[in-house]
């Protein structure tokens, strides 16, 4: 990450120029998005991933100023990574005529690398402003999270307007959303100084459970960002949480009268 400058009145910013509030009680820094001069007075920062703020003529958007280089990760920090694939047909025109993308692999978290990848079993996923959250199972209950997607740049609003293309409406309804999550010490070796991992051994296999969902619908879109509501695919199949069998040999009263 490139060096932080406190915010002051009337100062000049480029694009790309990294801001910190005088009181950085949430934790983020700022990227400039839109170059100007900064205001009479501080901005109100975001204290979310991902948005947008104002300042007189500089635009900023909001990111993690957390772990900001992998080399001060604790090598058992959890590394959440993001799958989103496009379904035939429905995402996009059979047979792909347009060449679209139909994958995007990306994650909110940290980086060593200058273009902000990190890059795990062999596959690159892009740095993106994103906020996830709701993913905690609840008694009986299969989870609902939340996807929201910084739009500062346009880019999300760019897909949707080519699945809309494909589907009416569809706002990639039924797109597929897979949640991957390893640890800092398992990862490819390129993601390091000299190639070579610090922490141990790189392996592709070391990962929790995938978690898989598709998106129900899109819940909200403005200029800043645009949220997305998951399913889980076990929730769409109508399958209740947990999906097991009750036996009475776990159970022994199962199937006794009570007098």
């Amino acid at each position: 990450m490139s060096a932080a400058t406190v915010w002051s009145a009337s100062a000049s910013l480029s694009v790309g120029d990294i801001v910190a509030p005088t009181s950085a009680s949430s934790g983020l820094f700022f990227r400039v998005t839109q170059a100007g001069t900064t205001g009479s007075s501080e901005p109100n920062w975001a204290t979310v991933l991902g948005e947008t703020v104002y300042d007189n003529n500089v635009r900023y958007v909001s990111f993690s100023s957390v772990a900001s280089d992998l080399q001060v990760i604790n090598p058992s920090a959890i590394i959440e990574l993001f799958v989103l694939t496009l379904k035939e047909g429905l995402n996009y025109a059979t047979g792909n005529p347009d060449g679209v993308t139909t994958v995007y692999r990306f994650h909110a978290g940290s980086s060593l690398k200058n273009n902000g990848e990190i890059v795990w079993a062999g596959n690159s996923y892009q740095r993106f402003p994103v906020k996830a959250e709701g993913f905690a199972f609840q008694k009986g209950m299969l989870p609902r999270p939340t996807l929201t997607v910084s739009n500062a740049l346009g880019t999300i609003t760019s897909i949707l307007l080519s699945v809309n293309q494909t589907s009416v409406g569809n706002d990639l309804t039924g797109a597929t959303v897979t949640r991957i999550r390893t640890l800092a010490r398992f990862l490819d070796a390129v993601n390091f100084p000299g190639d070579i991992n610090p922490y141990g051994t790189p392996d592709a296999t070391a990962e929790f459970p995938q978690e898989i969902y598709k998106i129900d619908r899109k819940a909200a879109e403005n200029r800043d960002a645009v949220q997305f509501e998951l399913a889980s695919v076990f929730d769409l199949a109508g399958i209740r949480a947990p999906n097991r069998q009750c036996t009475r040999t776990e159970f022994p009263s199962i199937g006794t009268a009570i007098g």
